[in-house]
């Protein structure tokens, strides 16, 4: 893998990943259209890693928060929310993997996605809308949502955002739970994804470490912004973007692979 290639898996892994679009569906696009190959394991969890300290940093108050007794709740919250996606992870991973990674399947997904955001823009311009506290109820629906985004071209943060709202949450309380409900799966699946690799041994494949600090860099530079504009666009009420980008993108891919 050259520098170049790194760099454009970088700011891609950060982009897709955060904002609501799905990273797992555009990877699947990137294998049919382009050919690229599945990146060395080390590489790819370097940009995992890169990925989980943009959220960290992004959010370094909310999680400081979540050590003080105030964050309790937030705390029993999401330890709710994490149990169903750790439960798929362990159960269907590789099995949706090989059922729903086809292109044309992606596309259908992204559509879905696309649908799922409308309800979650309606709700964001609701003036009169109710607003209910957060607690381990909801906090599993949320975690439900995520756990169902295990299927490539249905987006982890789309579903989650909208989960959150539908449940009553306000949009700026909705974007951060998502947000911190991803931080222990996405350390979770990097450690998991470590610890199996070491014993295969293909971990130890050799990765230029020049190429290893130009995806790192471009993954966490991209992530921040990617959660920037997304936390910009729910503030503002403009999520409706991304609707209309997974409706092109889905449309595009159904024509593509008919």
């Amino acid at each position: 893998m050259s520098i170049w290639e790194a760099i454009l898996s970088g700011i891609v892994q950060g982009l897709t990943e955060f904002l609501p679009v799905s990273s797992s569906g555009h990877l699947v696009f990137a294998h049919s259209l382009f050919g690229v190959g599945e990146p060395k394991v080390l590489f790819d969890v370097c940009l995992h890693f890169a990925t989980l300290a943009s959220v960290v940093i992004f959010f370094r108050r909310d999680i400081a928060e979540l050590f003080k007794s105030q964050g309790r709740m937030w705390r029993v919250c999401i330890a709710a929310g994490t149990v169903p996606a750790v439960l798929a992870g362990l159960l269907f991973e590789k099995y949706v993997s090989s059922v729903f990674g086809s292109p044309r399947v992606v596309s259908v997904m992204l559509l879905i996605t696309a649908a799922v955001l409308i309800p979650a823009q309606v709700a964001l311009s609701a003036k009169n809308r109710k607003v209910l506290e957060l607690g381990p109820g909801k906090a599993f629906w949320v975690g439900m949502a995520q756990a169902a985004a295990i299927i490539p071209g249905l987006s982890r943060s789309a579903l989650t955002i909208s989960a959150g709202l539908s449940s009553g949450m306000r949009g700026e309380e909705s974007f951060r739970f998502s947000f911190l409900l991803s931080v222990p799966i996405i350390a979770g699946a990097t450690l998991y994804k470590v610890l199996s690799e070491m014993v295969s041994g293909e971990l130890a494949k050799a990765v230029d470490v020049s190429v290893l600090v130009a995806g790192m860099g471009f993954a966490f530079l991209s992530g921040m912004a990617g959660l920037f504009f997304l936390k910009r666009a729910v503030m503002f009420k403009k999520i409706w973007v991304f609707s209309v980008y997974c409706f092109i993108v889905g449309s595009a891919g159904l024509v593509l692979w008919r």
